[in-house]
């Protein structure tokens, strides 16, 4: 049952051609803490495919928080950013369905989960193989993920230097999501696209609401 919104798409030599036309010099440049900002004031309004939603990041002691919310969803997670790398503790999400039709979980983990490496450059790949716990039940998960290039994205907020980042989840549950994610320098995430596979709860919003493929895209900037 366990899915989480976080993660990615098979490099292949489409994707490879796509980004090759946006190298350039930024590409050797290198991927920092600077790419999920916590205490900038900043709060970021996306459009997605539940309408708008806000999110924030949040210092909690040694704990990153990264809250998102809108009327139908509420997601957060718990993460450890570390000169080596961005580390998830606990995964909340929370989704209404219909008015009567409410899916809530929270996730951990045996080990902390490995969002991705740092410092980060494209072509960096990363893996983590670990447990997921979840109301009494434990799942085996398998984390891939790539650094695929940088590239000039835009949004309704504004053109971005972006690094693009692609990985994939799957877990003993048949579960599967992939995600695409670009993210901006002292901004954080300005676009992600996830692509719902098998079940879990993920899964079971596909089934209900007909969503295979869910989009965010950074709408507004508000200090």
């Amino acid at each position: 049952m366990k899915n989480k919104l976080i993660f990615i798409i098979p490099f292949s030599i489409i994707l490879t051609i796509l980004c090759g036309a946006s190298l350039n010099k930024k590409n050797t440049s290198i991927i920092t803490t600077a790419y999920i900002p916590v205490n900038n004031g900043f709060t970021l309004v996306y459009q997605s495919s539940f309408g708008e939603s806000v999110t924030n990041y949040f210092q909690n002691g040694e704990f990153t928080i990264s809250s998102s919310e809108s009327d139908k969803f509420k997601y957060k997670q718990t993460m450890e950013i570390k000169d080596n790398g961005v580390y998830v503790t606990e995964t909340y999400q929370y989704l209404k369905i219909f008015l009567f039709i409410k899916k809530e979980a929270t996730f951990t983990y045996n080990k902390p989960l490995l969002r991705f490496p740092l410092p980060l450059k494209p072509g960096v790949t990363w893996g983590w193989q670990g447990k997921e716990y979840s109301d009494g039940n434990t799942t085996e998960v398998t984390v891939s993920g790539k650094a695929i290039c940088r590239e000039s994205v835009i949004t309704k907020a504004g053109t971005f230097d972006a690094i693009k980042i692609e990985s994939v989840i799957e877990s003993s549950s048949n579960s599967k999501n992939t995600v695409t994610e670009w993210y901006a320098e002292n901004i954080g995430l300005i676009k992600a696209k996830i692509i719902i596979e098998g079940g879990g709860l993920m899964g079971t919003l596909r089934d209900f609401l007909g969503y295979g493929t869910i989009e965010f895209e950074l709408k507004e900037i508000k200090q």
